[in-house]
């Protein structure tokens, strides 16, 4: 018995061997393992650890997405999450109260959402004087970034994908210094721990920009417009490109729309013109961004049958798309908000069914989601 107890201890002292159970946990098990003993946490807390628990452990599935919405320009008190059918155990409470932010009047608002990181600032706030925070909410921990010096922030984003690197990139568009008719990108990096400048002053975009959503995939930050240009930013090369968008239909003087989004290294998009009644088209990007095709074609008259709202005026929000497969099913599907309700509607069946959310959606108040206040989460072990 002695020398079998000698063995276990002399295995369980063993760095590499260690290392090796470690890697092999899920990711809510390996958090907990932290708080076991000072050497477990120093190894979990390794950057080369969690690089390597990454690349072993991949997850492009999003375990849930917040939802944030505001009334007569002021910032709800609490965040929806909604997480999707079996990551109950992965979704994080919708709170981002343990951020320490005396500068906003109602609490911080999320700018942007990557991979399990999210960023936000103050809410209201002086652009120039504005705190931004990256944090993770389900570990509660939080990082106030250096001083962003620029005069108005167009876009802010976070580029994050730990099955390449267990670094993350914030990238701003801001108003240049220079020029009231130019813009400057600026990247912060928690590496160097500062930001920095990143090629040169270019011309404002087009008004009908929406740069307050950009989308990351792939090493690549995309936007798109309300008309006719769209943009994407590769990081590796710090270099703008522009990308093919769909045609506006004669007679329409801007493009309509209705959701913009990456999933499963997709990139999807949504436009509607005129009733809803014929129904929808998922278009998706080609891989070599030469154009769009159409994905799927959706008819609404099962989600019209389910909503009595819907019925009488067509009226929904498409927040988010989930494209995933299970062997080789096909089982992504479509979130939507419809009066009163949410509901997920699978692409391949026209299939629906309502959605929980961890918060009591309160309708009087007249709030309306759309994918613009769409915060899409997943629970990856990243470090700040």
């Amino acid at each position: 018995m002695g020398s079998r107890n000698a063995s276990e201890l002399n295995l369980i002292s063993d760095t590499d061997v260690m290392i090796d159970i470690l890697l092999r946990l899920p990711l809510k098990t390996l958090m907990g393992c932290k708080c076991v003993c000072k050497w477990w946490n120093n190894l979990i807390s390794d950057p080369t650890f969690k690089s390597n628990y990454s690349r072993r452990n991949p997850q492009y599935y999003v375990s849930g997405f917040f939802l944030q919405n505001f009334l007569f320009l002021e910032l709800r008190s609490e965040l929806l999450f909604f997480p999707y059918e079996g990551q109950i155990d992965a979704a994080p409470e919708p709170s981002l109260s343990f951020i320490e932010d005396d500068k906003g009047v109602e609490g911080v608002r999320i700018e942007d959402s990557c991979n399990g990181l999210l960023l936000c600032s103050s809410f209201p706030g002086q652009e120039k004087h504005r705190p931004y925070y990256i944090c993770k909410p389900t570990t509660k921990q939080y990082l106030p970034l250096p001083y962003l010096e620029c005069r108005n922030v167009f876009s802010s984003t976070i580029a994050y994908d730990p099955n390449k690197s267990p670094h993350y990139k914030i990238v701003c568009i801001c108003a240049s210094y220079l020029s009231e008719n130019h813009c400057q990108i600026k990247i912060f990096s928690p590496v160097t721990g500062s930001w920095k400048v990143s090629g040169k002053p270019f011309p404002v975009f087009d008004e009908g920009m929406l740069l307050n959503r950009g989308v990351f995939f792939n090493g690549i930050l995309h936007w798109i417009g309300r008309r006719n240009l769209a943009l994407r930013f590769d990081l590796e090369r710090e270099v703008m490109l522009t990308m093919p968008m769909p045609p506006i239909p004669e007679g329409w003087t801007e493009r309509k729309v209705r959701y913009f989004g990456e999933s499963g290294g997709h990139l999807f998009l949504i436009e509607t013109y005129g009733a809803l009644t014929a129904g929808i088209d998922v278009k998706e990007m080609k891989s070599d961004y030469s154009g769009w095709f159409v994905k799927y074609h959706l008819n609404l008259d099962t989600v019209a049958f389910h909503s009595p709202g819907i019925r009488r005026n067509y009226k929904l929000a498409i927040l988010h798309i989930a494209h995933q497969h299970v062997g080789d099913e096909d089982e992504s599907f479509m979130v939507i908000h419809v009066p009163g309700e949410f509901v997920s509607f699978k692409l391949k069946d026209n299939t629906l069914k309502e959605l929980q959310t961890n918060n009591q959606v309160n309708e009087d108040l007249g709030l309306w989601y759309s994918w613009e206040g769409v915060y899409p989460y997943s629970n990856t072990d990243c470090y700040l």
